[in-house]
C-alpha cells in the first residue's frame, strides 16, 4: 500500500500492519482532524445544489504508551460501507505526528489497517477520515414500454454522494451491433444510493434491441465509467444477436 507522510515518511503495509520506510514524499492532501460523521463542501457539478460531501469520519485508536513505537495506531472503517480501492485515508495524532495513506485494496466495513512508526512514545490521541470518492453510475434497466417510447433506469451506487445532472443516450439497435437511430435525454440529479427513471422517445417497429449509456458527456466525475452501458433483454434472446 503506497503511503505518504506529512513528515516525509513513508509506509509499506504488509498483512494489514503499516512498516515505516524512509525517503516518501509529503502528500499535499487535507489533515485528518476532529470532524464531525460527516461534512460539506460548495462543490458545483459533484452534487446536489452544488453541495457535496467532504470527509467522513473514521475510528482510529492509539496503543497507548510504547518503548518500541512512537506511533502505532489503527484506523477502522466505521463508514458503513466498503471504502474502494484508491481512497486516501489521512490521520492525525496528538503528538503532532499526520499522514495519509492510499488502500491498495477495498476496506470492508470495520475492517481496519495499522500506522507503525519506530521510537518512542508516552501514549498519544489520533484522528482519521477520507474524502468521499466520486459517484458511480450505473444502468440498472433499459426497456421498451410501449411501441414509441423506453425507460432507463439510472443507478448512483455512492453511499456518500449526490451525482449532478447528466445526460443519458439511448440507441434502437439491429442486431449485431448497428445503430438505427440515437436518442439524448437529460438525467436529472440523483442523491447517494437513489435510482431515477428517464423516459425517452424510441420506435420498437425495426429495431431488435435498445443500448443505453449513462453520462455520456462526462459531466459528472465518476469512479468508474466501465458500467456505463446496458442492453434490454431482447439482444440475449434474439437469436440473430447472439452469434452461434
Amino acid at each position: 500500500m503506497k503511503i505518504a507522510s506529512s513528515s516525509a515518511l513513508a509506509f509499506a503495509f504488509l498483512a494489514g500492519v503499516a512498516v515505516l520506510v524512509p525517503g516518501a514524499a509529503s502528500a499535499e492532501l487535507p489533515k485528518a482532524g476532529a470532524v464531525p460523521p460527516i461534512s460539506t463542501v460548495a462543490n458545483p457539478g459533484l452534487g446536489i445544489g452544488s453541495i457535496s460531501l467532504a470527509s467522513i469520519a473514521l475510528g482510529c485508536a492509539g496503543s497507548g504508551s510504547s518503548d518500541v513505537a512512537s506511533r502505532n495506531h489503527t484506523i477502522t472503517n466505521t463508514a458503513g460501507h466498503p471504502i474502494p480501492k484508491g481512497t486516501v485515508l489521512s490521520w492525525t495524532a496528538s503528538n503532532k505526528g499526520s499522514g495519509h495513506l492510499t488502500l491498495t485494496s477495498d476496506l470492508a466495513p470495520n475492517g481496519s489497517v495499522s500506522v507503525i512508526e519506530p521510537g518512542q512514545t508516552n501514549g498519544y490521541s489520533c484522528t482519521a477520515s477520507f474524502i468521499a470518492p466520486n459517484v458511480d453510475l450505473v444502468i440498472t434497466s433499459v426497456k421498451w414500454t410501449s411501441d414509441t417510447s423506453a425507460s432507463v433506469v439510472v443507478h448512483n451506487t455512492s453511499p456518500w454522494r449526490d451525482a449532478g445532472a447528466s445526460t443519458v443516450r439511448v440507441q434502437r439497435m439491429k442486431c449485431l451491433s448497428t445503430s438505427l437511430s440515437t436518442t439524448d435525454a437529460p438525467t436529472p440529479a440523483i442523491p447517494k444510493g437513489a435510482s431515477t427513471t428517464v423516459t425517452v422517445n424510441a420506435a420498437r417497429p425495426g429495431a431488435d434491441y435498445l443500448e443505453a449509456n449513462a453520462n455520456v458527456t462526462s459531466s459528472v466525475a465518476e469512479t468508474n465509467t466501465a458500467n456505463n452501458s446496458q442492453r434490454s433483454f431482447e439482444f440475449g434472446t434474439n437469436k440473430s444477436c447472439t452469434p452461434q
